[in-house]
């Protein structure tokens, strides 16, 4: 089942892309006081005892390096929604 959802572009940026088995997404956040909102979505994983569900890497200006297990993509974009980063989740 394939999933498609809807973002603010003018709040942020985020693209995803295929890297082996898993999603990598390449966020970039218009405003930084979304950072608390990303930092929560990248909680709720620390939080679980998976050491391999998602790779958050930080880079300069606001942007963001997150890659996702493939089994643990649909629980990031609910996070992702759950945080107000994302304005819609629709399965298709």
């Amino acid at each position: 089942m394939k999933v498609a959802y809807k973002f603010d572009e003018k709040l942020l940026d985020l693209k995803e892309t295929a890297n082996g088995e898993d999603i990598e997404f390449s966020i970039i956040l218009f405003n930084s006081e979304l950072k608390k909102s990303l930092k929560k979505v990248r909680d709720y994983f620390e939080e679980n005892k998976v050491l391999t569900d998602i790779h958050y890497y930080i880079h300069p200006n606001n942007n963001y390096q997150v890659i996702v297990r493939k089994d643990f993509y649909n629980e990031f974009l609910i996070q992702l929604f759950r945080q107000q980063l994302l304005k819609e989740i629709v399965w298709i």
